[in-house]
């Protein structure tokens, strides 16, 4: 669901000199599209596990065993992780160069993958998933960067990067009916393990497919802000995760002191630094720094709602993995269906309103099913009408964050708005998990059945995710008053 626009950048392979390399190279409009298949297939695969490993929780809880906080990690801990090192994954890019950079973040990727696929125990699986999160981030940052690389012509660029954009859709949709597909015939540890033989494949297919490109300079990695970066909102999700235990649980309230304390080192040294690795800077734009906590309320309402909704079916109405998947594609297809008028809605209404009608669908579709959990026809449908609204946020969020800010920040700029997207997801899952847990060991201490306490899990859960949905509305009014209605759609075709 998300959109990746970086501005392309002029390196590829290690150098040993700061010094300008070789001019750009001249548009090349016969550029082959095998490079964009075989990026476009590792870039759908990464996708595609933000979600696949959603209606395999129950399994995964069983089989190990994992609580609740720890299921939440399992989804958390890729997206977040993801997230958050995905700027470091286009400075590695721009460091090493884009196909080497690629084919270490896919080889990271597949070896995590093996890790979660084999491990014995809850720890493995979440060590595996971090790992899995940080090759994702590598990979996707240099797979894109190669895509702006070898597409230089306008129209073979802006069919790649619609191809691109629609990844997300295609990747979160057939996610959660795999998982559910792979966990009902082979078993939960193969939503991990197909990723191997894939990551394989798509290696040697890169190897073939993707060229080396020229090099221009080489700028310094700033690990120390990536891991102050990362840890930062991780700390965060593990204090919300862990107020499930009550509010006046003492690690809670220490991880989200941690978090305070991390952010602000991060937000003091890399406020004047030279070359940042986050761009902070450009949050004194209101509507970039509103674009930004829009797409994380998006996110949050997505990556929230697809777990809570996964697990719902299966607990609530005794639905296999395969089925609940298969109850989650009306609201992938909703998406599908929205994201292909999006383009011509925004022309018509401007970005800031489309944006508000987003945020209105996502509320309607919360609050029917904080009313209806109890029926699973009503919350399909409550569904439907979420993920109608999800790529109607999106798109004009990145249209908006990215209109205001000077080319030659915009890639930067992008992969800021990106982050804001990815960790967003992981306050979503931290945030509605946590209380739909707590509502869940409400019901049993009543002496509500299993099933009646996953329908008041679920309906506390998108209650949270409504309040979301409603500070969304805000920065949507707020978007409005700061652009026109009339502002044109930057990328509309």
């Amino acid at each position: 669901m998300r959109m990746h626009r970086v501005a392309a950048m002029d390196d590829s392979t290690r150098t040993r000199s700061a010094a300008p390399g070789p001019p750009a190279q001249a548009p090349d409009p016969s550029a082959s599209w095998s490079a964009m298949a075989v990026l476009g297939a590792a870039q759908l695969m990464v996708m595609l596990d933000s979600t696949v490993v959603n209606v395999a929780l129950p399994s995964i809880g069983r089989s190990l065993p994992a609580g609740t906080a720890a299921l939440q990690w399992t989804v958390g801990s890729y997206v977040l992780t993801y997230g958050s090192l995905l700027l470091l994954g286009g400075r590695i890019a721009d460091v090493f160069g884009r196909r080497r950079s690629f084919l270490a973040g896919l080889a990271l990727f597949g070896a995590a993958s093996a890790l979660c696929g084999l491990a014995p125990a809850t720890p493995a699986l979440l060590a595996g998933r971090f790992a899995q999160g940080a090759g994702a981030a590598v990979l996707s940052a240099a797979a894109l960067s190669a895509v702006l690389a070898v597409y230089r012509s306008p129209g073979r660029r802006r069919i790649a990067l619609a191809a691109w954009s629609g990844l997300g859709v295609v990747g979160a949709t057939i996610g959660v009916i795999l998982g559910g597909l792979l966990t009902t015939a082979l078993g939960w540890r193969w939503a991990f393990l197909i990723n191997v033989p894939v990551a394989v494949l798509t290696g040697l297919a890169a190897l073939r497919a993707v060229p080396p490109l020229a090099a221009v300079r080489r700028r310094p990695l700033r690990l120390p802000i990536a891991l102050l970066t990362t840890g930062g909102p991780a700390a965060l999700s593990y204090g919300l995760i862990r107020l499930q235990d009550g509010v006046g649980t003492p690690a809670a309230w220490a991880g989200i002191a941690v978090a305070v304390l991390l952010l602000a080192l991060v937000t003091v040294r890399q406020a004047g630094a030279e070359d940042p690795l986050l761009p902070l800077h450009l949050l004194r734009s209101p509507t970039y720094a509103l674009s930004c906590a829009g797409l994380s309320l998006a996110a949050a309402v997505m990556i929230g709602g697809t777990y809570l909704a996964a697990g719902y079916f299966q607990r609530a109405h005794g639905m296999p993995a395969f089925a609940a998947g298969l109850a989650l594609l009306p609201m992938g297809l909703s998406s599908l269906l929205v994201a292909v008028v999006v383009p011509r809605l925004a022309g018509r209404l401007g970005p800031a309103r489309l944006y508000l009608c987003a945020a209105a669908a996502q509320l309607a579709g919360a609050v029917i099913l904080v009313a209806g959990a109890g029926d699973a026809l009503t919350a399909g449908v409550a569904l439907v009408i979420i993920g109608a609204g999800l790529p109607s946020g999106f798109v004009p969020l990145y249209a908006i964050g990215s209109s205001r800010v000077r080319p030659a920040e915009s890639g930067v700029a992008s992969g800021l708005l990106n982050t804001f997207n990815q960790t967003g997801g992981a306050f979503g899952v931290a945030v509605a998990g946590t209380v739909a847990a707590a509502a869940a060991a409400s019901s049993l201490r009543t002496g509500a059945t299993a099933a009646e306490a996953a329908v008041d899990a679920t309906s506390a859960g998108f209650a949270a995710l409504a309040g979301c949905a409603v500070a969304a509305l805000l920065v949507a009014a707020a978007l409005i008053r700061l652009t026109r209605p009339t502002t044109a759609y930057p990328d509309r075709p």
